[in-house]
């Protein structure tokens, strides 16, 4: 096939994409975009370190962050091919010190994000903040767990616990690390020289960017990922250059892998109801205004991605940032597959005014799940946040009229608001389960009568965490702690029952149901994004 060049329109069209992020004064991104193998667009905007002034460059080295996930189920299908995993049999067989509910998921339930257990690293930031613990950490917090988030193949929630306890598994039976074999058979194969699998942001990393984070009030911090072994869920340092050469395999699959292990990668398995979901093994695959997309997106501590192509029509997008102010590489990688392929592209999907469902506006608890979703109006637009952050996903009218909100990662997020308006209970349906949610309001809860029965000393076994509730001025404080350092959060109170963490920089947040009798809070469950059902007990003070 011919491909045509690029046209100077469009060329100068993606320039005005990027060009918010073409400074000298703070962190930026580097963009990479090709059509069919031929390079369209290479570009580095912004400062790889405000510490030294040193440039972003197309050659400019970062951290892949979570699209790392596909290159650790497409490693475990070739040891697949090798006769020595099977996807199909618990954790447990690879990992014998899983022996409780850790050790019951498959290996493909967890490359699905299917296998309901807990993640390690929601519960260090719980416990710790952005401490770093020992190396092994992961494994003896996966390995103590006693609760899970729903039973294996039930539902599902992303989960880097997960993808851990994979690269374990891979290193176990591979022969070699876990880094090692991605280098071997998949890094070497294509050329990838610049690409390596980096489990600590301590480690000296040649040609990287520094990751940046703002601080509030101005200026900028190191963005350190709270881990030594950031292993299979995101460990990746790469190049622009290097993942167009991933993506273009991506699409010929002629290097390695069989044509069982391409469609295994990204085939999509239902739920127990019957829905389907998009998220296949590390790959989100879904519909974009009638083109098919294979994408992931990735975010650590100071730094985001997203690598996306569209198969039917040979076009590959790689975005990575290292701090840009107001970057989102999802929407610009959206914003430039929308001008090349305009011609291809179907009606959008319309979002709902919040006007439409202003009563609605508010906190949603469950008493089921114990999470929190809120309702909030951005820009006139009706979104879906977590726990009251100030940013959410603009829900969508669907064409049969349902409201829903499409989010690769679960597939479809259904919403019962038209119900809701009616019955004051929110039905929220979503990875093969439904749940009723019911308004709860920080303006009428009784902060006071909280305070005075929540305050004191609570402990989680399965967290090994210390947890004590105080107050210090007008806030009520969340102060936690484990053998390796401590966090501080505030809480907002939501009802007699329910708080959830205010909104943090890094828009880290969770909602907490409390357990109450003869007026005193007896303990907790915390629900954070990925690890569920998370309970503290008071401790009794001798």
């Amino acid at each position: 096939m011919v491909v045509p060049e690029l046209n100077v329109d469009v060329s100068s069209a993606l320039d005005g994409i990027f060009a918010p992020f073409n400074r000298s004064d703070v962190p930026g991104l580097v963009v990479g975009i090709a059509q069919h193998g031929k390079l369209l667009y290479r570009r580095g905007f912004g400062l790889a370190s405000l510490e030294h002034g040193v440039a972003n460059t197309p050659g400019t080295r970062m951290r892949i962050a979570s699209i790392s996930k596909h290159f650790t189920a497409l490693l475990a299908l070739l040891l697949v091919e090798d006769g020595k995993l099977d996807l199909d049999a618990p954790i447990r067989s690879y990992i014998p010190e899983l022996t409780g509910p850790g050790g019951d998921p498959t290996v493909r339930q967890l490359l699905l994000h299917r296998g309901g257990s807990r993640c390690f690293i929601d519960i260090g930031i719980l416990s710790r903040g952005l401490a770093v613990p020992p190396a092994g950490t992961g494994l003896a917090t996966q390995v103590r767990q006693t609760g899970r988030n729903f039973a294996p193949g039930d539902s599902m929630l992303y989960n880097n616990g997960g993808y851990h306890l994979v690269s374990i598994a891979i290193e176990r039976v591979g022969g070699a690390s876990f880094e090692a074999q991605l280098k071997q058979r998949l890094f070497d194969p294509l050329e990838m020289r610049d690409t390596d699998s980096i489990p600590s942001d301590y480690s000296i990393t040649p040609g990287i960017a520094t990751m940046h984070t703002p601080v509030p009030g101005g200026g900028w911090r190191r963005g350190l990922f709270p881990s030594e072994e950031n292993r299979g869920a995101g460990g990746i340092v790469s190049t622009i250059d290097d993942m167009l050469r991933w993506t273009d395999h991506l699409r010929t699959q002629d290097r390695f892998g069989s044509p069982a292990t391409w469609a295994a990668l990204t085939g999509l398995v239902p739920f127990p109801d019957g829905t389907i979901g998009g998220y296949a093994l590390g790959l989100a695959v879904e519909s974009y205004r009638g083109v098919r997309l294979v994408h992931h997106s990735g975010g650590v501590i100071g730094g985001t991605s997203q690598m996306l192509t569209a198969p039917d029509h040979g076009l590959d997008i790689v975005i990575m940032a290292n701090g840009a102010p107001a970057c989102s590489p999802v929407k610009l990688a959206e914003q430039a597959l929308e001008l090349i392929l305009a011609d291809h592209l179907g009606e959008r999907t319309p979002t709902i005014a919040a006007a439409d469902y202003k009563d609605l506006l508010g906190d949603w608890w469950s008493a089921d799940t114990g999470m929190v979703y809120s309702l909030i109006g951005e820009e006139d637009v009706l979104k879906l946040s977590l726990c009251g952050a100030s940013q959410g996903a603009p829900l969508k009218k669907a064409p049969d009229g349902r409201v829903i909100l499409s989010a690769a990662s679960m597939g479809t997020i259904e919403l019962g608001l038209d119900d809701a308006a009616r019955s004051h209970e929110l039905t929220i349906r979503f990875a093969g389960q439904s749940a009723v949610y019911r308004k709860v309001s920080r303006e009428t809860a009784d902060v006071e009568a909280f305070v005075e029965a929540a305050t004191g000393q609570y402990y989680s076994a399965d967290a090994d965490c210390t947890a004590v509730i105080a107050r210090e001025g007008e806030r009520i404080v969340l102060r936690c702690g484990d053998a390796y350092g401590q966090a501080e959060c505030e809480l907002v109170c939501l009802g007699e029952k329910v708080t959830c963490l205010a909104p943090a920089v890094t828009g880290w947040t969770a909602a907490l149901s409390f357990s109450k009798q003869g007026g005193r809070m007896t303990g907790f469950q915390i629900n954070l994004p990925r690890t569920r059902y998370l309970s503290f007990e008071r401790k009794q003070i001798r």
